[in-house]
């Protein structure tokens, strides 16, 4: 297999994983966890594959011969490298998205907490049965 057959691999599995992340950004907006949660497993598979061709690209870089060969190389790895940032990209809005939900979550926590002392504090809480005799009537 040729240097440039193992560019082009890792290339269009790379586009795979930006279209994993963009669906991700966009199930992680309308709380589908599995699903977020399968299109994660699927990114990790896709990476032990672009891991895997890494190291046949290793292993064969040093083959490469003749100077249009390395021009191509140049060119792939380069559109690759764009894909790589826009990933990253996609990453950190989801990230910040996560966090942020996950902050949202944290203050009705403390909620109802707060709620569930104030409601123990004034009796609420208590299991006794409460008697009112009426020695007027």
């Amino acid at each position: 297999m040729d240097v440039t057959d193992i560019l082009m691999m890792n290339y269009n599995l790379f586009k795979k994983m930006k279209t994993l992340a963009e669906k991700q950004e966009k199930i992680i907006f309308d709380d589908q966890m599995d699903e977020f949660n399968h299109l994660t497993s699927q990114r990790e598979n896709i990476r032990k594959e672009i891991t895997a061709n890494s190291q046949r690209y290793n292993s064969e870089t040093n083959n490469i011969s003749h100077k249009s060969g390395k021009q191509k190389v140049k060119t792939v790895s380069m559109e690759i490298s764009d894909i790589i940032r826009s990933i990253q990209e996609t990453d950190k809005r989801i990230e910040e998205s996560i966090i942020a939900r996950k902050d949202v979550l944290l203050n009705d926590i403390k909620k109802i907490r707060k709620g569930q002392n104030a409601v123990r504090r004034y009796g609420g809480g208590s299991n006794k049965i409460t008697r009112f005799l009426d020695r007027n009537g």
